[in-house]
């Protein structure tokens, strides 16, 4: 699974991301036919808070993110 935030339409955002490399490099492909929007938020930082919380809760993502140390465990 990949959380991220994003103003562009899902298929554009997945095309310029990691999913791409993670697709070249790995030859795995995702299901992109339902995917999951996990929160919406119009606020920047609370956005990413969102998106830090998200990626700690999910143990099997791609992202690459380093961010997430910063977040509190107790969310």
């Amino acid at each position: 699974s990949w959380v991220g935030q994003t103003k562009r339409h899902v298929s554009t955002r997945v095309y310029f991301s990691v999913i791409s490399k993670h697709k070249v490099e790995f030859n795995h492909d995702f299901d992109w036919s339902l995917p999951v929007i996990l929160h919406n938020e119009k606020h920047a930082k609370k956005r990413e808070v969102a998106e830090m919380f998200f990626i700690k809760k999910f143990d099997n993502t791609i992202n690459l993110q380093k961010d997430t140390e910063n977040l509190n465990n107790i969310y």
